[in-house]
């Protein structure tokens, strides 16, 4: 069981699946006759498209398309008869892809995107890509330009603090479309008997690590989190704080603040606050997990915990508190695609409603307001939910979903996927890092070589 936990919460390589609402032909600000200049743009700013016979096709890269994606397909060119969705997929031998298919993969993708050849838009999250990387080069729309010259966007449909949050190079460059929060259980019965009070939306690594030492000494668990190694840590906290360290070709992993995290992530494990070792669940005080929708939500309260509780995760000391998340299906679009506007209406497409809750069996929180509302609802309507490890009915209230909705709209401190063994930049810290974590090198020399090696990396 716990083996299949943890394989069907990794962070990136979860596919979910959703599904919108159709959108006029001319929504995007694209045209449907002639041919004109990917570079023209309408009177309100919009791209014009290049049209073949009046006919235009969108290429939309991915390495496969699964049932939202050809769900999407067969209803938008249904509505827009003189557009294509085309898929171009990557093909792997067996059902799951092996590490020498991934490097392939990345490496195929990187160098269409940075070639200005390519697709019009990009799947970007199922194997995280160098994003940095296309961005620094201008490969990628900015789509907040899109957002706000388009009149048929409507912000306030959306979860736009996931948008927002997903801001790299002062610009929007990917468009979520599905998402996970990351949260913190706690052993509520321990905590509650320890008469400890946890500021969770203010809370910092430190004062982690000193509630961790009075929960062991007044009779709560000696561990508080365990199953997690510190570069593992270490990449999460990177990724909490991304914007600070990394900005375009520009890096800080020499900083004060970046030495200073690896010191921390260091003294909770000398302490033994949080172990790299497997501790059952129910020896420590907290798990760090993965939310994936409302119904999962309550279930995980009674998942780890006979008496669960959901806190913030800790944030650095001058870091905006916030619910950190992750971001499942996501598109980019190319900077150098001759259908921006055909382009820029498919995504808007895959936002909306009819799209996003086409597949209800399947879990995600979706980027659409209305979405996520309805699954509340039908939640409460249900009354109860269950699971056979909570080994209870759990109720299913406005009360008791409030927490949730809340965590959904707090959500602001992005997981940008530095656990994946596919991404460059979370193996250059954790290879740099260990030599520090077993006390081999200081945490200044260790900064000094992965800022080093990160520089190289991004001027490649």
């Amino acid at each position: 069981m716990r083996k299949a936990m943890l394989i069907l919460f990794t962070f990136n390589t979860v596919m979910v699946s959703a599904c919108s609402t159709p959108a006029g032909d001319n929504a995007g600000g694209a045209q449907t006759t002639g041919s004109t200049s990917s570079n023209n743009q309408d009177k309100e700013g919009m791209p014009v498209d290049e049209t073949k016979d009046g006919k235009k096709t969108v290429v939309v890269s991915m390495l496969s398309a699964d049932d939202f994606y050809l769900q999407a397909k067969q209803k938008y060119e249904a509505q827009h008869p003189n557009t294509t969705i085309q898929f171009k997929e990557f093909p792997t031998e067996g059902a799951m892809m092996n590490p020498a298919e991934g490097e392939r993969y990345i490496k195929q993708i990187t160098t269409e995107v940075l070639s200005g050849k390519g697709a019009d838009l990009y799947a970007v999250s199922t194997i995280p890509l160098p994003i940095d990387k296309y961005v620094n080069k201008k490969a990628f729309v900015n789509l907040e330009e899109l957002m706000k010259r388009d009149k048929t966007f409507d912000p306030s449909l959306y979860q736009m603090n996931i948008v927002e949050n997903s801001r790299m190079n002062d610009g929007i460059y990917t468009l979520p479309l599905q998402f996970y929060i990351e949260a913190l259980f706690g052993d509520a019965a321990n905590i509650e008997n320890a008469g400890v009070t946890i500021d969770d939306k203010n809370w910092i690594w430190s004062e982690f690590a000193e509630i961790s030492k009075e929960l062991a000494n007044k009779g709560g668990h000696s561990v508080s989190m365990g199953n997690r190694s510190p570069e593992l840590l270490l990449n999460n906290l990177v990724s909490d704080n991304y914007a600070k360290l990394l900005n375009g070709r520009t890096a800080s992993f020499d900083s004060a603040f970046f030495i200073d995290l690896l010191k921390q992530v260091k003294s909770l494990y000398d302490d033994k606050v949080i172990k790299s070792d497997f501790v059952d669940s129910q020896k420590t005080n907290f798990t760090l997990s993965l939310i994936t929708s409302p119904s999962d939500y309550l279930l995980r309260r009674s998942l780890y915990y006979d008496n669960g509780k959901i806190y913030q995760k800790p944030h650095s000391a001058d870091q905006q508190s916030g619910v950190s998340f992750s971001v499942t299906r996501e598109l980019a679009m190319n900077a150098n695609s001759t259908v921006k506007g055909e382009a820029w209406n498919f995504m808007k497409f895959l936002m909306s409603e009819e799209m996003q809750s086409s597949f209800p069996e399947l879990t995600s929180i979706s980027i659409n307001k209305a979405v996520n509302d309805k699954a509340i609802k039908d939640l409460v309507k249900q009354g109860v939910v269950s699971h056979p490890k909570a080994g209870k009915a759990i109720e299913a209230s406005e009360e008791n979903l409030q927490p949730f909705k809340e965590m959904v709209s707090e959500a602001r401190l992005r997981n940008y996927g530095y656990n994946d063994e596919h991404n460059m930049l979370p193996t250059i810290i954790a290879e740099e890092a260990k030599a520090f974590f077993t006390g081999q090198k200081s945490a200044e020399a260790t900064a000094k070589l992965i800022q080093n090696r990160i520089m190289i990396y991004l001027n490649e």
